[in-house]
């Protein structure tokens, strides 16, 4: 193991956080963790950079040899469990396995946004794939839709309007919608702004997915809840505006994104919802 190395993409908060649990169990020695930029400026040429930005790249020290992505971390972890290393390498799960990794590696600066920095000597920002940012999107606003699906018709069905348009409709316009603010305020690069407005409908979904289990344990107990699912969707709502401004912030966009996401929603909210 300790001849084992992952580079890690240290921009990434996520990429940081799951190195640190390996090395927190023992699955990787303490100075099996390097950032990639260093590793890269100081062993030129051991590394194909162009894989590596996207799969992260584990090194043996001892073979020189390198693997990327799902297959460095099953010989990773395939020092520690033969059942790992088994499942992981059959050929259906492995499949599974490289693609799930690709549709996260690609959007990981989505998933967990990062400053941007100047340019450097070389920097482990996934390429633009256009392919995988679609896939992203699909999976993400499908189970969305699913998602808040559930949660309107189980929890706020009395207070919808009975001919309110199907939520994949609405988050379908409301991409439609910001995408248009977006290019008249004149902003660049609508291809990560479309993925994070994504996401930030995601990440409200999964909210209300913890608020609605929260709220059946608690109609289990025989408590009565009939506003208290009215006042989760408000956090929930709440939450992803200053999601999407902290993301907008982070971005250098302006801050007028915002206001057309909050002027979005006062015009969509009476289709959706009867007073």
């Amino acid at each position: 193991m300790e001849n084992i190395a992952l580079l890690y993409d240290e921009d990434c908060p996520l990429c940081r956080w799951y190195t640190r649990i390996f090395v927190k169990y023992k699955l990787l020695d303490e100075k099996g963790r390097i950032p990639y930029v260093e590793y890269v400026l100081q062993h030129p040429g051991e590394v194909d950079t162009n894989i590596a930005q996207t799969k992260i790249a584990c090194v043996n020290h001892q073979s020189h040899e390198v693997r990327y992505g799902i297959d460095g971390l099953l010989m990773l972890l395939g020092y520690h469990s033969r059942i790992i290393k088994i499942l992981g390498n059959f050929k259906p799960i492995n499949w599974l396995l490289k693609i799930l990794y690709l549709l996260f590696s690609y959007n990981r600066r989505i998933v967990a946004p990062v400053l941007k920095k100047n340019a450097v000597e070389c920097n482990c920002e996934p390429p633009k794939s256009i392919l995988w940012r679609i896939n992203f999107i699909l999976l993400t606003s499908f189970l969305t839709y699913v998602i808040v699906s559930w949660y309107f018709h189980l929890f706020l069905g009395e207070y919808l309007v009975g001919t309110a348009p199907n939520d994949l409709i609405l988050l379908a316009a409301q991409i439609g919608f910001q995408w248009l603010a977006f290019l008249l305020f004149g902003q660049k690069n609508s291809y990560d702004y479309i993925g994070h407005l994504i996401f930030v409908s995601f990440l409200g979904a999964l909210l209300l997915l913890f608020f609605g289990i929260g709220i059946q344990l608690v109609n289990f107990l025989g408590i009565e809840t009939h506003f208290l699912a009215v006042v989760c969707y408000g956090i929930t709502v709440a939450f992803m505006f200053f999601e999407h401004k902290r993301r907008v912030a982070l971005k250098n966009w302006t801050w007028k994104l915002s206001l057309s996401w909050i002027l979005f929603r006062m015009f969509i909210y009476p289709l959706v919802f009867q007073l």
